[in-house]
């Protein structure tokens, strides 16, 4: 009698962790289905960037493994990131043989030309849509006919989808990236027009900029 009540107790407590699990999946699923995270469509509240982060996390996602050559890269440009300097990101410049493409007319120095574009006058906005972007899941595109390099690694992962198309998940990722001003002209568009950045399959650092 005292083995079988053992046993039942325990069926009991797992039985209840996986109803609090079920619970607690379905509670981070509606939370990012209600648009909690939406900067100002849904709500007055804005969450903190590692909230949004984390939401997105407990989410169902595809693995976002890298090759090593592309890691490499990625890596180089979130150490400038997270040092909050914006000169720490020419390390991973000079990985390049070419700069990457940063505007329509070729870029003399990268430097100046963040700093011009930068909120701030510092670049540290810069870093910070960096940060975010690489954060993100990234799409896969391919690119020519050369065995050693056959694809590019695009963030944000919906940078060429119909913004009609994009999941909910990918619609608090856009409202985090851009304004709401800017996202309602990029509806009208039927496209995303903000900044993406690129990485080639063998690790050259293509291009980090808008297209508005």
């Amino acid at each position: 009698m005292i083995v079988r009540t053992r046993h039942l107790a325990l069926g009991l407590l797992v039985s209840a962790g996986l109803v609090h699990a079920a619970y607690s999946t379905t509670f981070v699923r509606r939370q990012v289905n209600a648009g909690d995270c939406a900067t100002g469509t849904r709500g007055d509240a804005i969450a903190p960037a590692a909230a949004v982060r984390q939401q997105l996390a407990a989410v169902d996602r595809p693995e976002r493994a890298l090759p090593a050559a592309v890691s490499g890269t990625r890596d180089a440009i979130l150490e400038a990131v997270q040092s909050g300097h914006l000169e720490d990101l020419q390390a991973a410049l000079d990985l390049n043989e070419l700069k990457p493409e940063l505007a329509d007319a070729p870029v003399p120095d990268p430097m100046v030309f963040w700093r011009a574009v930068s909120a701030d006058g510092n670049g540290r906005d810069i870093l910070a849509v960096i940060g975010v972007l690489l954060d993100l899941p990234h799409a896969i595109t391919p690119l020519g006919k050369d065995p050693e390099n056959t694809s590019l690694y695009i963030w944000p992962a919906f940078a060429d989808r119909p913004l009609a198309q994009l999941t909910v998940e990918e619609t608090v990722q856009l409202e985090h990236l851009e304004t709401a001003q800017k996202i309602a002209v990029m509806r009208v568009a039927g496209k995303y027009t903000g900044w993406r950045l690129v990485i080639g399959a063998d690790g050259v650092w293509h291009s980090f900029r808008r297209y508005d």
